[in-house]
């Protein structure tokens, strides 16, 4: 086998009570539970993608991690693929939450922390997403939790389609209903549930809050900066570029093309790129084949490939990322 070879994988759909109905067209997902999340690519054991066609159909990204290292892995920061790309659907607010950081994260839950971006593809016109909070103290949080007054101290920031949301490890945030994104993550699936709107189940049940180890890893105080500037990023004609984000886990730049052929080199050297899909289709080219793209595809390109090329009839809107 070549292991020069671009890779795409079959979505996982996760249900969820907050998740919704509109992605099922994307992902050809047959079902009548409400999803929230669709992991397009990931080595987390909690769902590990399965290649879904050409030379590694049906190899997973563990596989091919184990099997071709250097095209499919390269300098990572974790010994598996340290990125986790979904596609995120809320129908209804999720959970107010806030994730670890490594060293926490390692030495209580035996994972990563978890680092993260949004990608904003929808949301009402008066869109908003919680992001940070106004507790002074460590005193302050656990008490607003025993007097339940912990919405009141929570932050909102206003959000458009084609914006990034920027959130460390260590910011309360929440998606709120009507809002679909592109979620970039480190890989990890470590989250501690702060606030969860008092809902409870047919069965009268509450979902589980963590309200002790959200208290060790919240950052009080000052908060992180959402909305990092954009820069733009030199390209040939017919491409505009634009790098969304930058980070040690992680970049991520947004590609919109015009109808043609684009050529792209990737963002590190000796690293894989995943390419995503967020607008438009088209095809993805490389010396030995080529692959069709639609909205929603997410392709990792391998570290092994000198370069490779993207064709669209009409414009397309790609988000690459890299670490």
């Amino acid at each position: 086998m070549n292991p020069c070879e671009p890779v795409k994988f079959t979505p996982i759909a996760v249900p969820r009570i907050w998740g919704g109905h509109t992605l099922k067209t994307w992902f050809g997902t047959d079902t009548n539970q409400p999803i929230g999340e669709y992991w397009v690519v990931s080595s987390h054991p909690h769902g590990t993608s399965v290649v879904e066609q050409g030379a590694f159909q049906g190899n997973t990204l563990s596989d091919l991690v184990r099997e071709h290292p250097e095209a499919y892995l390269g300098d990572s920061p974790q010994p598996r693929f340290p990125l986790l790309i979904k596609f995120i659907e809320a129908a209804q607010d999720l959970s107010v939450q806030v994730h670890p950081d490594d060293e926490y994260a390692r030495r209580v839950e035996s994972d990563f922390g978890k680092t993260e971006a949004w990608y904003v593809l929808d949301c009402p016109d008066d869109g908003r997403v919680i992001y940070g909070h106004h507790f002074k103290s460590r005193q302050e949080y656990m008490q607003a939790v025993e007097e339940k007054r912990v919405k009141s101290y929570l932050e909102y920031v206003p959000i458009s389609p084609g914006r990034l949301v920027f959130v460390p490890s260590r910011t309360m945030h929440a998606l709120l209903a009507g809002t679909v994104v592109l979620e970039i993550q480190q890989t990890s699936d470590v989250t501690y549930r702060v606030y969860d709107w008092d809902r409870v189940d047919e069965h009268g049940r509450s979902r589980e809050l963590h309200v002790e180890k959200a208290a060790d890893v919240l950052q009080y105080g000052s908060q992180p900066n959402p909305f990092p500037a954009a820069q733009e990023i030199p390209a040939a004609a017919g491409m505009r570029g634009s790098r969304l984000a930058a980070c040690p886990y992680f970049t991520i730049d947004k590609w919109n093309l015009q109808s043609g052929r684009h050529s792209f080199v990737h963002g590190r050297k000796g690293n894989p790129d995943i390419v995503i899909v967020t607008g438009g289709q088209g095809s993805l080219h490389w010396p030995d084949g080529d692959m069709p793209l639609r909205r929603g595809d997410a392709v990792i390109v391998p570290a092994t490939l000198s370069d490779y090329a993207v064709s669209c009839v009409g414009e397309m809107e790609l988000i690459r990322v890299f670490y």
